[in-house]
Order: C-alpha cells, then sequence, then structure tokens
C-alpha cells in the first residue's frame, strides 16, 4: 500500500473515532515530542477535555479519523450545583458529541444531529 501523505489544514477539526465506531471528538493540534519527532493528535474529546493520541494509533484518515482501537473517554466531574450538572451532561449528544437543543415543550435535549432526544 502507497503511503498517503496527510496535511495539517485538512486533519485540524476532523472527527475522530475509535475503531468500535464510538465518537471520541475532533481534532485541534498535532503536537511533537522534542527529541522523539513522533507526531501526537491533541483531540477535544465530546466531554471538551484533551487526550494526545500517537499517529502509530491513527488507522486512516480520510472524511473521519478512524483509530486502530476503541478509546474509553471517562466524564470529567462536574459542578456539584444540580442545574451546573443537568447542563453539562445533557447539552451534548452522547452519541456523536455535538450540541444538543433544549426542546421546552417537551422539557427534554433534542439533538438535530443525530435527529432523536438524548
Amino acid at each position: 500500500m502507497e503511503a498517503k501523505a496527510v496535511s495539517r489544514s485538512k486533519i485540524l477539526g476532523m472527527q475522530v473515532y475509535g475503531s468500535d465506531a464510538v465518537f471520541v471528538g475532533s481534532v485541534k493540534d498535532i503536537e511533537f515530542t522534542l527529541g522523539e519527532g513522533k507526531p501526537l493528535l491533541v483531540v477535544e474529546t465530546k466531554y471538551h477535555t484533551l487526550i494526545r493520541v500517537e499517529w502509530g494509533k491513527v488507522g486512516a484518515v480520510e472524511d473521519i479519523v478512524l483509530l486502530k482501537e476503541p478509546i474509553k473517554i471517562e466524564a470529567p466531574p462536574t459542578v456539584k450545583t444540580e442545574e451546573t450538572q443537568t447542563e453539562k451532561r445533557e447539552n451534548i449528544c452522547p452519541s456523536c458529541g455535538k450540541k444538543a437543543t433544549w426542546i421546552q415543550q417537551y422539557k427534554r435535549w433534542y439533538c438535530y444531529n443525530c435527529k432523536k432526544y438524548v
């Protein structure tokens, strides 16, 4: 198989999925470790935390970045007020990581990307 070059401008902003097809996050930057020269993808997870993924763990880059293995992302601890916890937890779709919209009539969050209530 022929090696394929991927430009930084193309990969920035791409959605990242694990090998199990679960949404991980979006590429925010590329870093290099001094003295090693190995690129790392800086990925903002669906919980708005940053993780670093070694380039060797990337399986494919086309319309998305597909990793060679699944990655489990833990939700960060939330502020203790009930209102803040509800907002932080429910206004992000757990399936796709996109922002959900509060539908007052049904008092539920709705993801227009997935076309379902979360």
